[in-house]
């Protein structure tokens, strides 16, 4: 028993210095820091369509806008969600003129995904963005009314008293948030064409006012 008191003030320091080295060591060990890939996820314009003529007929067309976002990432996302975004959409020809619709959470085609504040995606699910556009520029201009409906008497009679302009280009640009931890997702730049409709007189089913084309 006496021997094992000098042995203990022997080795001491040794246990020492080890309890305090040891933890040093395990410091230089530390865990990755977690990057998520290029483009975890994705944004697509989908649909950019001209709306039916019986849906929106001359002096209240419009386009309907679809936005779809996919986890392209291998692991389930869970987290809070912040959906805000924007839409520009741009005349080609007339560059100058165009419009930016803002994205919320009301725009979502299906809200319920969202569950106290969280949503859930699971590798490779989807969920869309809904929009309209009623063909007024960021300055309050109806688009239709500058389109070119030269010989449309001739060339472009589209309905019962109804004529038709030129096709004209548009051009869709999106950007979205929905993770704060992504960031923002931006979409490639897509194309669509857009035809004008204009009331040639009075009649037929898209151009009678609702007093009738006399008025009373």
């Amino acid at each position: 028993m006496k021997c094992s008191i000098p042995l203990v003030g022997r080795f001491l320091p040794f246990v020492t210095v080890f309890a305090i080295v040891l933890p040093h060591w395990a410091c230089e060990e530390s865990l990755p820091v977690h990057q998520f890939p290029k483009d975890p996820m994705t944004l697509t314009v989908t649909l950019a369509e001209q709306m039916s003529i019986r849906v929106a007929p001359p002096g209240s067309q419009k386009v309907h806008l679809i936005l779809e976002a996919e986890n392209n990432y291998s692991d389930v996302f869970y987290d809070s969600v912040q959906i805000k975004g924007a839409v520009r959409i741009w005349w080609k020809r007339k560059a100058q003129r165009y419009t930016t619709l803002y994205i919320n959470e009301s725009n979502l085609t299906n809200p319920s995904l969202i569950q106290n504040g969280k949503m859930l995606l699971v590798p490779g699910q989807k969920f869309s963005i809904n929009l309209y556009w009623d063909l007024k520029s960021h300055d309050s201009i109806y688009l239709p009314s500058e389109m070119d409906y030269t010989f449309a008497t001739l060339k472009r009679v589209c309905n019962y008293h109804v004529i038709c302009s030129d096709p004209e280009v548009f051009v869709v640009e999106a950007s979205l948030l929905v993770y704060n931890k992504i960031g923002y997702l931006a979409a490639q730049p897509v194309e669509f064409t857009f035809v004008g409709t204009a009331c040639r007189g009075c009649g037929g089913p898209y151009c009678t006012p609702p007093g009738g084309c006399g008025g009373g």
